[in-house]
């Protein structure tokens, strides 16, 4: 009878923890980080701090999963097998199209005004444009300018650049319009192509940021004859979305504020990137504001299409116009 007691106890203390693994499983929420380094990038190091930084918010844990396929990453976070996802602003846009309009051409042309706008997306008052669709964006990190490397320097002005080959992402309808707006001959590639792409002379031009200078070697393609455009045409974003109903009520809101607050930490891997490039050189005399209205006519036309959210384009040229009111589109109601 003793025995039988005994044998009953350890089949409810076995069950009780059972149920309580199960518990902490289902309390789990997976993160699939995207890092092209993987565990090794800087992207994927500042998540496990982020980690660290969420756990006060929920008793609720979050388990890091790298992935070195964006695509992948996002795939599984659509099919549900993750809670919570670090991609692309290019892949978040089928998500929000508010918040990653801030990539859109020519529409911040600083990183201080692009730490204004990720600032201003963080307030609780914004709030209500960051979930569509029970997606929320739980933060929102800077990933630098991006730059057109060219692999002639001779390609000196907006007239020469027409007709060039430039590798494009096929999946990234933004630089298609681009292409087509700019004259450019396009040349469709993906993330694992399109530099490739360019170092072997099959593109003239590619358009990425800083950070990618030294993994994807792009020094190659630029050789001694070619330069990096000092003229950021674009800044580049990486956006945490996660499922809303998986996590507690103000997560989120916590979430972007940790964000933005390590706006100038995560900015250091950028610059440092961009004191590696060699020649990174400004626009001739006389072509950078030729550059600036090309920029903002193709602006202007993807808006209208619908590539681009009209609010954001709104605040985004606030953003500027206050950073430098003698802008000339500063008086001329558009936008």
């Amino acid at each position: 009878m003793q025995g039988f007691r005994l044998t009953a106890r350890l089949r409810r203390t076995a069950l009780a923890l059972g149920l309580g693994l199960s518990a902490a499983t289902a309390s789990a929420q997976t993160f699939c980080v995207f890092d092209v380094l993987g565990t090794q990038g800087s992207f994927y190091s500042a998540m496990r701090e982020y980690w660290t930084a969420a756990r006060p918010w929920s008793t609720a844990t979050l388990e890091l999963k790298p992935y070195l396929s964006e695509e992948q990453a996002v795939q599984d976070f659509q099919s549900g097998a993750c809670d919570m996802v670090s991609t692309t602003g290019i892949r978040a846009r089928d998500y929000n199209l508010f918040t990653t309009s801030i990539e859109a051409i020519g529409a911040v042309t600083s990183d201080s005004q692009m730490k204004t706008v990720i600032e201003a997306l963080a307030r609780p008052d914004a709030a209500k444009y960051m979930t569509v669709n029970s997606v929320e964006v739980a933060g929102i990190l800077p990933l630098g300018g991006v730059y057109m490397f060219l692999n002639d320097r001779a390609i000196n002005s907006i007239d020469k650049i027409k007709g060039k080959r430039i590798a494009v992402l096929a999946h990234d309808l933004v630089q298609l319009r681009m292409a087509d707006r700019l004259g450019f001959q396009p040349r469709a590639a993906d993330i694992d192509s399109f530099a490739a792409m360019f170092n072997k002379g099959e593109a003239d031009i590619v358009v990425a940021p800083a950070l990618a200078y030294m993994p994807m070697q792009l020094f190659q393609g630029v050789g001694n004859r070619g330069l990096v455009l000092k003229m950021p045409i674009a800044y580049l974003s990486l956006q945490v979305l996660m499922h809303a109903d998986k996590f507690p009520a103000g997560f989120g809101q916590k979430s972007r504020a940790y964000f933005a607050g390590q706006f100038d930490t995560l900015m250091k891997p950028v610059r440092a990137a961009e004191q590696e490039i060699l020649y990174f050189l400004p626009a001739p005399d006389g072509e950078y504001d030729h550059y600036q209205a090309f920029l903002r006519e193709a602006r202007l036309g993807m808006t209208e299409e619908g590539i681009y959210d009209k609010r954001m384009m709104t605040i985004l040229k606030k953003i500027r116009c206050k950073e430098r009111p003698d802008r000339a589109e500063c008086t001329d109601g558009k936008e």
